[in-house]
């Protein structure tokens, strides 16, 4: 008599499980993105004859303000609606095949849009290596369909942070940075050339920290100091350094209409750190303000990162960017996080908030322009 296979048989595919779990995420995204509504009401008959009268004249108030153009007006359909008014306004995630998000909203003449894809395929990879950043060896990760813009056709101007104009930045080079353990590889390589008789001359000549043999030459840290792509007949950022952000302003606790953060190229250094570029940017009713940080860290070695900050106020027609540059060593920041007695000292190390809030600043600029 023959065994009976008692193994469970596998269905080929997603798992059904899978495919409910990422719709219900892709459902609770969608929510939380969406505005509480008011709950509880207040009916007429309730109320007081001059209450009534009251709230009669602010529905009729409120019926003229909504006939009235919005201030804000979204650009994509699949959003939410905005509980006040009933523009679209908050980028919401949609689920399509190839993922791709698109978000703008209008305010004013200003525009302010996004695109989200995933990263570049391989043919993608091959055109940009052969044709658009020759001699430099791409990153890990390149997400060259993502940008951020922010445009006024009415004055002829527009700014976008993309990573190709971003990599186009990076150095091709020696960046003179080598990672912890170069001095023992270095010393390596003298042991094994001068293992043989004859050969400690050669290795004197031939060999030492400053002779590496490096046939492709480019900043591999991938440090660039990209502060967008400016698209205008000509350049109008005017420098003036004495001019700051409006920090008083952007204190306020305005709502927060269009929100997008977004990577556009990020790189591990064979694990020996991380190279990152990300964007990130908020409007609210009168102004915005965009955020483009690159974060490099070499353990061991050291820290760095350069901010890039735009504002933007709606009414006045003004813009204000401003830069500024922090490096350090990464023991002698390490050690002011020592001080917090942590558990783990280093993971403050892969926070970038952090590490710009205790790094010494070597370099600030700011620019503007007053249309």
């Amino acid at each position: 008599m023959s065994k009976r296979n008692t193994a469970p048989l596998r269905s080929p595919g997603i798992n059904t499980v899978q495919i409910n779990a990422a719709r219900e995420m892709h459902a609770q995204t969608v929510r939380a993105r969406r505005m509480p509504v008011p709950t509880g009401s207040i009916t007429a008959s309730s109320m007081t004859a001059p209450a009534a009268a009251a709230a009669a004249a602010a529905a009729a108030a409120a019926a003229t303000a909504t006939a009235m153009p919005p201030r804000h007006i979204c650009n994509n359909p699949n959003n939410p609606p905005c509980v006040s008014c009933g523009s679209v306004i908050i980028p919401s995630p949609r689920a399509t095949l190839p993922l791709e998000d698109n978000p703008s909203i209008s305010i004013n003449d200003w525009t302010i849009s996004s695109k989200k894809k995933p990263i570049l395929n391989s043919q993608e990879l091959d055109v940009w290596e052969t044709e658009k950043l020759k001699g430099l060896t791409l990153p890990e990760m390149i997400f060259g369909n993502n940008y951020i813009r922010i445009e006024n056709p009415r004055l002829d101007w527009s700014i976008e942070f993309n990573a190709l104009d971003a990599l186009k930045n990076v150095q091709l080079q020696d960046s003179g940075i080598r990672v912890a353990y170069s001095n023992d590889w270095i010393n390596s390589k003298r042991k094994q050339t001068t293992s043989g008789p004859g050969t400690a001359q050669r290795f004197s000549n031939d060999v030492n920290a400053d002779s590496l043999n490096i046939i492709h030459k480019y900043d591999w840290t991938y440090t660039t100091r990209y502060r967008g792509t400016e698209n205008s007949p000509e350049s109008r950022f005017q420098r003036d350094n004495d001019q700051t952000l409006p920090l008083d302003k952007l204190a306020v606790h305005d709502k927060i209409l269009f929100y997008d953060d977004m990577i556009l190229f990020e790189d591990e250094l064979a694990d020996n750190g991380i190279s990152i570029l990300n964007v990130k940017i908020r409007v609210m009713n009168e102004r915005l303000l965009l955020l483009s940080r690159f974060f490099l860290r070499v353990d061991d070695v050291l820290v760095r990162v350069h901010d890039t900050r735009l504002y933007v106020e709606f009414d006045e027609n003004r813009v204000i960017r401003e830069s500024k540059e922090y490096e350090g060593k990464y023991q002698d920041v390490l050690a002011k996080h020592r001080l917090s007695q942590s558990h783990d000292p280093k993971a403050a190390l892969r926070d970038s908030n952090w590490v710009a809030q205790n790094t010494p600043m070597v370099r600030r600029e700011c620019e503007t322009i007053q249309f």
